[in-house]
């Protein structure tokens, strides 16, 4: 995930604070407009360094979950969502086809209560 707009922020923010404290002190016109240049261009420069280190420091960590998550055996979003497509899919299969039966409702009827009971329900293969 990267952030791209923590350099603007800082060099806005400061760029506001300089141009608050110039009007406050009454700082000429000139040397204030000098001064917000040369603060709104350090303030850039310092921002999109921290910038950089911010995303390396993310990306780095980002890195570290996908390992740490392929070494446990766990899915990404990615796959997840293929995996719940495909579920849909087949429900979507078995509802079009003729061989769904009422005892065959009956059994996913009672399934489906047991899971909101939380009881733990296994699948038989006909």
């Amino acid at each position: 995930m990267k952030r791209s707009n923590i350099n603007l922020i800082l060099m806005l923010t400061s760029g506001i604070i300089v141009g608050i404290i110039g009007v406050y002190l009454n700082y000429p016109l000139v040397k204030l407009a000098y001064t917000l240049v040369v603060v709104l261009a350090l303030f850039f420069i310092l921002g999109t360094i921290l910038d950089y280190f911010f995303n390396k420091i993310v990306a780095e960590a980002e890195a570290e979950l996908d390992v740490e998550a392929e070494a446990e055996g766990t899915l990404s979003e990615e796959e997840g969502e293929e995996l719940n497509d495909d579920e849909m899919r087949e429900d979507r299969e078995l509802e079009s086809t003729d061989e769904f039966t009422e005892e065959d409702f009956e059994n996913e009827v009672e399934d489906l209560m047991n899971i909101a009971e939380g009881e733990i329900v296994s699948k038989e293969d006909d």
